[in-house]
């Protein structure tokens, strides 16, 4: 357990450490705990602003239902269980193909499955810690009524903000996640990859690159065809 706390305080601040230890230990439990827990206080934190699109196919069955003494706790808790639930979908996907592929192109024989889910919940913890960040922004620039839809909930500058003139909304959302805090995912994935499959920095780097693009494209989907 100590070593698990280890490895997400080095996931900031010297991601070799976390990497080089999950290769030999790969231990996943605590990250997907910290996932939970930080899906369950973003889905409370950003309901002012999402409440007025997020599920709206149901959450009007939904309004007459109390939880914990609110009726707003139910779509509330809906948003935060379908996160979970999501974020384990694409957890076991990518990980059996990341496996796949390693075992195609023949990459470190001693990569297992274990290993690249293992790094998986760690490297998708970046996911709402950079939301965090984004939501810590919110309330200065934004008001629950300003928000429209699901693209306007992201406030730091990004490629977006470059193409007002695009109307569809999936290619936004997509464009808001390039910008200088995605750099950092990628850097983390880089020396996942390098140090897990042993291969350069540059492949590792390329590789990084593919399922950080494939990632956002999934949240994409996700995140926008979930609210409208």
């Amino acid at each position: 357990m100590k070593e698990s706390w280890r490895n997400l305080i080095d996931l900031v601040v010297n991601p070799t450490a976390t990497f080089t230890r999950l290769k030999s230990n790969p231990k996943w439990g605590v990250a997907f705990g910290v996932f939970c827990f930080l899906v369950v206080i973003l889905a409370w934190m950003v309901f002012p602003f999402t409440q007025k699109f997020v599920n709206p196919q149901y959450a009007g069955s939904l309004a007459d239902i109390e939880l914990f003494g609110s009726p707003k706790a139910v779509p509330m808790v809906s948003v935060a269980v379908g996160g979970i639930i999501f974020g384990a979908v694409c957890a076991v996907v990518f990980s059996v193909g990341l496996t796949v592929v390693s075992r195609v192109f023949k990459v470190n024989e001693a990569l297992k499955f274990k290993h690249i889910f293992a790094a998986w919940w760690y490297t998708i913890l970046l996911n709402p810690v950079l939301f965090f960040l984004n939501i810590a922004f919110l309330p200065v620039f934004k008001r629950p009524e300003d928000i429209e839809t699901v693209v306007d909930m992201r406030v730091i500058p990004s490629v977006h903000m470059l193409v007002t003139s695009l109307e569809n909304p999936y290619l936004l959302f997509f464009f808001s996640y390039i910008d200088i805090l995605g750099i950092w995912s990628i850097f983390v994935l880089t020396v996942a990859i390098s140090i897990l499959a042993e291969v350069s920095k540059t492949r590792a780097c390329l590789t990084a690159v593919i399922i950080w693009l494939l990632r956002i494209g999934v949240d994409t989907l996700f995140q926008v065809g979930s609210s409208s």
